[in-house]
């Protein structure tokens, strides 16, 4: 019996699992999902607090970056490492769970740049599709909603530092509020996440697992795209690898491509669609010259610890992600959202030898990270805190290149972090801006003090802006938040992928709908816009599909 499907969606994550519920609501449609990981059997993916132990474990693809120029510079080879969890559900199954949409003018800035039917208003109501907010608070504005499949619910039980960060906030007047009002997110709260009765709430538990008995809709695990083929450049046909026998599958009407920032611009430069010249390089013959693989963007930060309450409250609370509150501020006048956001976790955060080779410190820098002769045990009956600012906004974009023609290997990643100095200087002002949060009396009643990093190194006075910049350049924290590979545009921009309609240019048949085809970052964590993409891309596919019936 010949693979044949009305639509294949590669990806089983965040976006991917949303696409296949939608689409295979239609009885007379037959879809494929097919995903490279395994099924999500682990226990731990199910515990919020072990999302740590997830990553770089069998269920993420462990990516690294090239070697960073400007940044990462402690850090063996120089190399970031990137989660992105091969198992069902995707990262949503192996990341920290925070529920965070963006602001408003995120999505407004992708409609006036060309990315019609994307504004704010737009876009609210595949967000409200999705949610089963928790919050009875939040449920009384227009911004929230009940009832999707998707369960949003408070972080709890707080930590008893939360109530400390929230006061030393209104000390410096920022107001608590609810981040995902999108209009005005400047300020602090507490955090959101999906949740539900204690256990994850991933891609996988909100969209597949209440549909997988439709006999229209059949999931493929550990199972590889390799490569789409065209014919008069209308896909037609999808090779793969299903638990290693190649095999063909047969498309009636279209392939969704939810694999992700990584995957699905390697597979389309795999199948002939990138830049000409890159292409020609590896022997691959051109389909359509576009420009996959530029515009990649990453929320990068770093690190600043402290000293006093916190330490090992999280041992018991396994219910807990372990980041119950978080803030968004503009370290300068006159921007149009917020440039920072500031997470924190109750931890002193990088101890031990088994952090130091988990976190691929480099020989030398021992002392900077106080990895010298403490050993975990002794770490964790010391008590402090982490505060994590990352830039939401970054001027420095990379690109994503294929290293080869082998579908199995991972393809180059340079995200040139911090290569714009605009970059270093705003996380300079973040730090600068925590450290004001440090000095408030909410803070000082706790004895909260700094734990600066000790740079055999560095030639700058501790706490100059000199200092700062080296340790932002050496201590460079990701937030796993890569977008923009597939970026989207209007019709007639050379620097876009896809047009508005998910559609990639100069084909037929092919849409992206993941994280990939976002122009820019949003404010905050991505995965809850991803989901939202994920929405709106089943309703433009359906509209699209009702038109030529």
């Amino acid at each position: 019996m010949a693979n044949l499907f009305d639509y294949v969606v590669i990806g089983a994550g965040s976006a991917g699992c949303v696409v296949a519920n939608r689409l295979s609501e239609d009885e007379n449609t037959s879809v494929l999902l097919i995903e490279a990981g395994c099924e999500a059997t682990k226990p731990a993916i199910q515990v919020p607090l072990k999302y740590l132990n997830l990553q770089g474990s069998d269920v993420d693809w462990k990516y690294q970056t090239v070697p960073q120029k400007h940044a990462c510079l402690a850090v063996q080879d120089r190399r970031s490492q990137w989660i992105k969890g091969k198992v069902v559900g995707g990262t949503s199954s192996i990341h920290g769970m925070m529920y965070v949409r963006g602001c408003k003018e995120d999505f407004d800035s992708w409609a006036r740049h060309g990315a019609e039917g994307w504004s704010y208003d737009e876009v609210l109501p595949y967000f409200l599709k999705s949610e089963n907010n928790t919050n009875e608070e939040y449920l009384k504005t227009e911004y929230h909603s009940k009832g999707g499949p998707m369960t949003v619910s408070d972080v709890f039980p707080r930590t008893k530092f939360a109530d400390v960060i929230a006061e030393a906030a209104q000390e410096l007047g920022y107001e608590l509020k609810d981040c995902n009002n999108c209009i005005d997110i400047v300020g602090f709260n507490y955090a959101q996440a999906n949740i539900k009765n204690g256990k994850r709430e991933s891609s996988a538990t909100a969209f597949l697992d209440p549909i997988k008995e439709r006999e229209n809709l059949s999931i493929w695990t550990e199972t590889i795209a390799t490569k789409i083929i065209f014919e008069d450049k209308v896909a037609r046909k999808l090779e793969i690898s299903r638990k290693g026998v190649e095999e063909i599958v047969l498309i009636t009407k279209e392939l969704v491509l939810s694999a992700g920032t990584v995957v699905s611009p390697q597979l389309l430069m795999l199948s002939g669609i990138g830049p000409k010249e890159h292409l020609e390089e590896l022997g691959i013959p051109l389909i359509c010259d576009l420009p996959v693989g530029d515009n990649l963007q990453d929320h990068v930060g770093t690190l600043l610890r402290c000293h006093g309450v916190g330490g090992g409250i999280l041992k018991e609370w396994t219910a807990h992600n372990g980041l119950d509150f978080t803030g968004r501020i503009k370290t300068t006048d006159g921007l149009p959202w917020p440039d920072v956001q500031i997470l924190y976790i109750p931890a002193f955060y990088l101890y031990g030898a088994e952090e130091k080779e988990k976190l691929r410190v480099v020989d030398g820098f021992e002392r900077a990270f106080h990895f010298d002769n403490v050993s975990k045990e002794e770490m964790e009956d010391k008590e402090g805190l982490t505060f994590m600012p990352y830039i939401l906004h970054p001027k420095s974009v990379g690109t994503l290149r294929l290293k080869s023609t082998n579908p199995r290997e991972f393809p180059l990643m340079d995200p040139k972090y911090l290569e714009e100095q605009e970059d270093v200087d705003t996380l300079i002002r973040a730090l600068r801006f925590i450290q004001k949060l440090l000095s408030t009396d909410a803070m000082k009643n706790f004895g909260i003090t700094p734990a600066y990093f000790d740079f055999d190194n560095c030639p700058h006075a501790m706490d100059s802006d000199g200092y700062w910049e080296h340790v932002v350049r050496h201590i460079t924290r990701t937030l796993y938040h890569t977008i923009g590979t597939c970026k989207m545009g209007a019709k007639d921009d050379n620097t876009a992928v896809v047009d508005p309609c998910l559609r990639v240019r100069g084909v037929h048949n092919v849409r992206v709908v993941d994280a990939s085809i976002m122009p820019h970052l949003t404010s905050g964590n991505i995965n809850a816009p991803v989901v939202m993409i994920g929405e709106k891309g089943a309703d433009l596919i359906k509209k699209d599909t009702n038109k030529h019936q």
